[in-house]
């Protein structure tokens, strides 16, 4: 840092610069780093604390994080965060933040970064819980962007949650901080080797707790909990507060499955919500490969929700002949009366604030009509118009019907027939003429009118026509045990054949019941090993075997296997699956490969440490 004494910048150790000797200011020791001028703090982690300072040498606005001092007492560590900010600097994408310098002296290490100006995601979701569809997609996209950007490079973030995800003003949505990133190809770092665990453990996958290898599909499973928090506004995994904290949160995220998102929000797609669970699959081979698989369901995800916007969009039907010709001859004549009240003197009588009759009966009195021969003159007048006006309203409807009818062929017609037919078309067209003019005054009318009128009833809405659709059903196809003969033996030494059900034909079997209350388990690892073997009476074409089940529910299976081989017609055995420490809970499908050829028997073998249950399995042609 600059010393004020001699000008120069340089490191300072124990209060004092090593150019000139001089004593260095604790407030100038902190408000400068080099030519960064630190101007204020922004925030602090786990591993330094972030500040807003200006580069003096260009001019600009940068983001420096300083290193916490205990974490660089050793020159390994220290040579791993060089070799981090290498690989990060090399990360040049839009949702990124840019890596610009390393920044090292005799006590401090430091990062400079660009500077970002807006919220994190935290404090962004805290300000919007009801947060939309679009949204939850765009900064899900955001993500996924800036993880596979460094997934490319074989880097894993390991420390991925919503104070790293941010918000720019701009609308831009960047990764930051990268301190715990983990060349996934490179060996153990230093930090696992020391046995410490790195990451926030609400956000931290099984294999981080464990301090097990991490790739790609680890920041998916932090991912899938930050998607999760968005959906429903509730982290999948939290401790009660009862004393547990974090204990109990680890465990939690090694034994416990999350509740469906869509239990939670029954608003959420079915595809987001089963997207999210398998993104917190407990382990890492269930989870999707890589960012690039997520990003294609989000796709799909973002066209329905598209498409089914707008086919919910509500049509408002148009107001019934019947009842817009009413309001239009009401209209009329309602107009001609005004105008021919005009004509002969009427008009309104200008109410002041303190009359406390309705305006629409105070009429002028001045001019009194007293003689009974106008009224009964007017009268007649009024009842005329009204009828002329019902009748040119009539006949336009009719016209206005004939018009829509369809066209019908005519047989050949006399001369004097078509000459009669000419002459009422031309009447025909002199009366569509005048429909026209009138249906234009109807609307000028109904124009001046419209203020002075309700609608005296509602459009009716006609029902939507539902249309019932046929379902194809697909018929099921039965195990080959169903229909050859066969038979079963068991390592406890029973046995089944074609007569009754059994594991390959349609049901399952709890296997080492006694496991479940033995009460030295906690103490000793005990464990039993089981076996089937089916024999069919011929050999038989099998494309595929589906294992619906072999599972110990959500109890513990480390230690355990499930081992499955296919004999074919000469008697060779070929395995088919090899599964260790993890057990069946969702159906398998094992292909059988056509080089193969028949089979004539199978053989499972299993072993584990709690009860299991194995089956149905099914051996489809």
């Amino acid at each position: 840092m600059k010393c004020s004494s001699c000008g120069v910048d340089g490191p300072v150790e124990n209060g004092l610069c090593k150019n000139c000797g001089a004593a260095v200011s604790h407030d100038e020791a902190e408000t400068r780093l080099g030519h960064y001028q630190l101007i204020s703090k922004l925030g602090e982690g786990g591993m330094g604390v972030v500040y807003r300072a200006k580069d003096e040498k260009l001019g600009r606005e940068v983001a420096v994080k300083v290193l916490h001092p205990h974490l660089l007492q050793h020159e390994n560590l220290k040579e791993r965060f060089r070799r981090e900010a290498r690989m990060h600097a090399k990360i040049i994408h839009p949702n990124v933040v840019t890596l610009l310098s390393l920044y090292e002296d005799g006590e401090h290490m430091a990062l400079v970064m660009e500077m970002i100006h807006g919220m994190n995601l935290r404090q962004y979701l805290k300000e919007h819980p009801h947060t939309t569809m679009v949204d939850i997609l765009r900064v899900s996209e955001a993500i996924l962007g800036g993880l596979e950007a460094a997934h490319k490079l074989g880097m894993v973030h390991r420390d991925l949650k919503p104070a790293n995800v941010l918000l720019a003003e701009d609308g831009s949505i960047k990764l930051m901080d990268f301190g715990l990133a983990k060349p996934s190809k490179e060996g153990d770092d230093d930090l696992t080797q020391s046995g410490a665990t790195v990451g926030s453990f609400r956000y931290m996958a099984p294999e981080q707790i464990l301090n097990q290898p991490v790739d790609a599909r680890t920041d998916l499973y932090s991912f899938g909990i930050l998607l999760y928090q968005m959906c429903t506004g509730k982290l999948p995994f939290d401790s009660t507060g009862n004393g547990a904290g974090e204990f109990e949160i680890m465990e939690k995220q090694i034994r416990q499955d999350p509740v469906a998102p869509i239990t939670l929000n029954s608003t959420l797609p079915k595809m987001l919500s089963d997207l999210i669970m398998d993104l917190l699959a407990k382990n890492i081979t269930d989870r999707p490969a890589n960012c690039d698989a997520v990003h294609q369901i989000l796709l799909q995800i973002g066209t329905q929700e598209a498409n089914s916007s707008a086919g919910h969009q509500i049509k408002i039907p148009p107001p019934s002949e019947s009842q817009s010709n009413a309001e239009i001859a009401k209209g009329l004549i309602g107009a001609l009366v005004l105008r021919l009240g005009r004509m002969l003197g009427l008009k309104k009588k200008k109410i002041s604030s303190g009359d406390k009759k309705p305006v629409s009966a105070a009429v002028d009195t001045n001019k009194r009509w007293h003689a009974p021969l106008t009224w009964a003159g007017l009268l007649v007048v009024l009842a005329g118009l009204g009828w002329v006006l019902t009748s040119v309203i009539h006949v336009a409807e009719q016209q206005s019907g004939e018009a829509q009818a369809p066209e019908q062929k005519v047989p050949d017609q006399p001369e004097k027939q078509k000459t009669a037919q000419s002459k009422t078309v031309q009447n025909t067209v002199k009366l569509n003429a005048s429909a026209k003019k009138v249906e234009d005054a109807k609307a000028v009318v109904k124009k001046a009118a419209a203020p002075a009128m309700k609608a005296t009833h509602k459009p009716a809405v006609k029902p939507k026509r539902v249309v019932k659709r046929a379902v194809k059903k697909t018929p099921r196809i039965y195990s080959v045990t169903y229909r050859v003969n066969h038979k079963l033996i068991r390592s406890d030494g029973t046995r089944a054949d074609k007569k009754v059900a059994h594991e390959f034909k349609g049901k399952s079997r709890l296997y080492f019941s006694s496991l479940k209350d033995y009460r030295w388990k906690e103490t000793l690892h005990t464990s039993k090993k089981g076996q089937l073997r089916l024999y069919l009476d011929k050999p038989v074409r099998v494309s595929k075997i589906v294992i619906r089940k072999a599972s110990v529910g959500r109890l513990s299976f480390k230690g355990g296997y499930i081992n499955l081989n296919v004999q074919d017609a000469k008697g060779k055995w070929h395995k088919l699956l090899d599964r260790q420490d993890r057990d069946i809970d969702k159906p398998l499908s094992l292909r059988v490969s056509a080089s193969i050829g028949k089979i004539k028997g199978v053989r499972m073998r299993f072993r584990s440490s709690e009860p299991i249950t194995i089956g149905p399995i099914d051996l489809l042609p």
